[in-house]
This record gives C-alpha cells, structure tokens and sequence, in this order.
C-alpha cells in the first residue's frame, strides 16, 4: 500500500492597527511611518501610493477568532502590471472563511492562524470594474473583470470595496453576464483543474462518474462532468439539501455515503470515475471502495490517504492555471455552469459574522457579500 502527502500554501498575517469600541479602525489617523515600517517591498510602494490619492475604502479585517471588524484602509493605486479593481460582488469560500474566522489553520501543516488576518482576507471568489490600470495593463477602466486568482493571503483581498490585482489574475467579463452569473469564477477554475486533468487522462464522455461532497466544489463539479458528456453523475452526500440541489443541477441520482445504490469496485454498480470533494482519509477510502478506473483528490487534504487497489489510478490536484478559468467562463457564458443555486443569501459586508454562521449550520452553501451596501 501506498501512502502519500500533499503539500498547500500557507497564508501571513497583516500589520495590526488601532481599532475603535464601534469595530471601525481609522488607519487614516496613523501616521505614514507605521505604514511604510510595518510594510516591505511592493506592498510598502502600494501603501505610500495610496496615501498621495487621499482617499479611502472599507474593507473586513479578521482581527481574532471570531472577531471580525470593518476597518479604513487608504484606496491602492496599482503599479506595473496591476489593476485596481472596485468589488461589486464577493463570494464566501466556506473552507477558508470557516477555518480562518474560527481560528483554525487552513491546512494540516500549519500550527495556527495568525491574526490580525490580512485586511480584505480570505475574500477570493471576486466580480468587479476596473476602476484604475498601471503601466502595461490593456484592461481599460470600467472593464467588467472576475478574479481566477486570489490576490495572495499575504496580500489586502477581495472582502472590501477596492482591491489591488495582478492583471493577470483577472479575466475580462462580456458586458452582458451579470456579475453573479461569474462570482465563483475562482473556485470553478480549481474544479476545473481536476476534470481537466481526468479528462485528458481516463476520458469523461460516457462514464459512470462520481463526486463525493456536495458543498460548492461538488456542486460545480457535477455540472463540469455533465457538461463533458458523463453518462451518469451521481452525487455524494449526508445532507438531503444538498442531494437535492445536485439533483436539481443535473445530477442522475444522489445518495448517502455508504449507500448500496452504488455497487463496489468491481462490480457492474460501481463507478468508472470519481472525484473527491471532502478531503478526509475516510472519504477518500469509501470512494475509493467504490471506483474502478481513476479517482481524482480535488479537496484539501486533511490527513495521509492510502491507495487502497492496485490497478486505480489517483489523480492528483493540478493546481491553478489560466486556461481552466477560460474553461470555466466559457461554461458560463454557455448556460452549462451555474453559480445560483450555491448563492444561499446576499448581505452586506457589515454582516460578515452572521453569513459566516449559516455557513456552519449549513443553512447556506455560500454566502454573497456586497461591499459599500
């Protein structure tokens, strides 16, 4: 038996600031020596620009567990290559927010969660305008533009009204798509990454498909392995909600983990192929039980797996590229991808604690939040 350990990246903490009885931090009145101090390299550069505009943003700053504040930071101006971009719509990613805002690391290698968080962080999954270019972008202002990317977490993010990005990080959006309709671009790019890789290695058109966990990540997938021309894709889930929402996407049947509707490896019942989408060694083993050709590891690794058959081929996370974002909008722009059913509420930033819970009550699969609203 093989045994074996993915690595993931590990996110900084940000300069700590004053912060008032009513959780507004008025980094205005500090002076630009602290700034420029507790600053290096670009991100100091980024500081000392947006100090010459004058001008300032909201943006959400986790400063410890459970306590997050709505702070004043200076509006960036963007450098070589980036481009500032005003947050019309930003999407909950309900592993980093739940980890990060109840103070527990990301990944398995980590120790703690260092706080106060980066400001704007763990926002990713962004839609916006370009309101300002640097040098050598060709994105113009007032361009609709959707982030493949995160910003980095050492980095300002996304939970704010402006954010700093590279330009290469941002794909243009047709005038005509509603900002929701590519909120999720991000995560759609991460699946994306592992149907790709499976398609170009097992095939995906007329196989018996499954994906195990159908939170965000499974729900996406389901409708990319559709879209590739599965002949079934069953879905995998303990909550009932969530079976009938991949059902409601497209999804042949869904069923509990366990369930005998789905045969062992071996058997005519069993799946071709799968892709995981929890991340635990149990689950990865019960879906590994359960598939004959190839199982991919989309979720993040929580513990070591062990690779249980001889014969089943794993297919490991990719990582990040540009074209499986250019896949992803593409599905979107064709109707085959649809972020709807994840969005569970829209609120204010201001109400970042409260999207945070329904997400751990599971009462909400991703939560939609409008900066300045």
């Amino acid at each position: 038996m093989q045994t074996f350990r993915e690595n993931g990246a590990k996110p900084n903490g940000f300069p700590a600031s004053g912060q008032t009885s009513i959780g507004i931090d008025p980094l205005k009145t500090v002076p630009s020596p602290f700034i420029m101090i507790r600053s290096s390299g670009q991100q100091m550069k980024t500081a000392v620009n947006a100090m010459k505009t004058n001008q300032m943003m909201k943006t959400l700053q986790i400063k410890s567990t459970e306590q997050a504040v709505i702070v004043e930071m200076p509006i960036p101006e963007p450098g070589p290559g980036q481009v500032l971009v005003k947050v019309k719509e930003v999407a909950t990613c309900p592993q980093w927010d739940l980890h990060i805002y109840y103070g527990k690391p990301m990944f398995a290698h980590e120790k703690e969660v260092k706080f106060p968080y980066s400001p704007g962080q763990p926002g990713h999954e962004m839609t916006g305008v370009v309101e300002a270019a640097g040098p050598g972008c060709t994105l113009a202002p007032g361009q609709k533009v959707a982030a493949w990317r995160d910003a980095g977490h050492h980095n300002p993010g996304c939970y704010a009204e402006y954010v700093l990005m590279k330009e290469e990080h941002l794909l243009a959006l047709p005038d005509d798509l509603p900002f929701r309709k590519a909120i999720s671009l991000e995560l759609a790019m991460c699946v994306a990454a592992s149907v790709m890789r499976m398609k170009q290695y097992e095939g995906i058109r007329g196989q018996r498909c499954g994906v195990n966990g159908l939170g965000p990540a499974g729900l996406i997938a389901v409708q990319m392995l559709l879209a590739e021309g599965a002949s079934e894709v069953i879905g995998i889930d303990p909550n009932p909600q969530r079976r009938i929402t991949a059902e409601e996407l497209g999804a042949t049947f869904c069923c509990e983990p366990e369930s005998e509707r789905i045969g062992k490896r071996g058997s005519a019942g069993a799946l071709d192929l799968a892709i995981d989408c929890v991340g635990y060694p149990q689950a990865v083993r019960s879906i590994m039980d359960r598939t004959n050709k190839a199982v991919a590891l989309f979720a993040v690794q929580r513990d070591d797996y062990t690779l249980r058959h001889q014969g089943l081929s794993v297919i490991g996370y990719p990582g990040h590229f540009r074209e499986a974002a250019e896949y992803s909008l593409d599905l979107i722009v064709k109707g085959k991808l649809d972020f709807a059913p994840l969005i569970s509420r829209e609120l204010p930033l201001e109400q970042y604690a409260e999207g945070v819970g329904l997400l751990k009550s599971q009462e909400a699969i991703k939560i939609c939040f409008i900066p300045g609203s």
